[in-house]
């Protein structure tokens, strides 16, 4: 398992200044957007970033593989394909948390630019845009646990454009669920509250890990019985 991680880390680190690029990109072009809702853009910056890192950190890995042959001669290997599932869910999950706590730290630390530029501040707090950008990172997590099984099952190609689909109704189905029409989203707003209670938030988010783990291992043990069928 080891091993098969430390390929997956060699493989990440030649595509990190890319979606690093990519990430501050995005967070800037959000943040002077929203610069008219004060440190509430920063939280839009932060949380985009979040909220797109895992799914660049699949498709790059699923495109390296296809790219170069690395999932035929990774097969060659004396890596388990238990282990190649596990490493590559693995490694995906590592570099999201990292890309998020980048961009939440990137956010925190500008906050004073903010208010020295005269921009008004809305009072949101660093462990609100903390809070903000983990939920975004799971739940995006989740829309990759859904996909990935994909990947290994039909390659990279044709994985992404049924992941896009995937994607599209996901996104549809989640502004459902958020509408002010919808019970659910009411019940949400309602525990939440206008002004909401660190520990509220804290227990939102947590439940939201709990939720994106279990999705996490059904995902990764569908992958592993798809990869070791797959004719390589």
């Amino acid at each position: 398992m080891k091993r098969a991680f430390m390929s997956e880390l060699a493989i990440v680190r030649t595509l990190i200044p890319s979606i690093a690029g990519v990430g501050l990109f995005i967070f800037v072009v959000l943040t002077l957007a929203n610069t008219s809702g004060g440190d509430s853009g920063m939280s839009a910056g932060a949380c985009a970033v979040s909220a797109m890192s895992p799914i660049l950190f699949m498709n790059s890995l699923a495109g390296y593989d296809n790219q170069n042959g690395w999932e035929r001669y990774r097969a060659t290997l004396s890596f388990s394909r238990k282990d190649i599932i596990c490493a590559r869910y693995l490694s995906v999950i590592a570099f999201s948390a990292v890309m998020a706590c980048a961009a939440t730290l990137l956010s925190i630390v500008a906050i004073p630019l903010f208010n020295s530029a005269g921009i008004p501040s809305t009072g949101q707090t660093a462990f609100e845009i903390a809070i903000a950008s983990a939920a975004s990172m799971l739940i995006s997590l989740m829309m990759v646990f859904l996909a990935q099984p994909l990947f290994f099952r039909f390659g990279h190609m044709e994985a992404l454009r049924l992941s896009v689909g995937l994607f599209a109704l996901l996104g549809c189905g989640t502004m459902a669920t958020l509408s002010s029409s919808n019970p659910i989203s009411n019940w949400l707003m309602s525990i939440a509250g206008v002004n909401p209670d660190p520990a509220v938030l804290g227990c939102l988010c947590a439940g939201i890990a709990v939720l994106a783990l279990a999705l996490g291992a059904i995902s990764c043990t569908v992958s592993t019985k798809v990869y070791r069928a797959r004719d390589l």
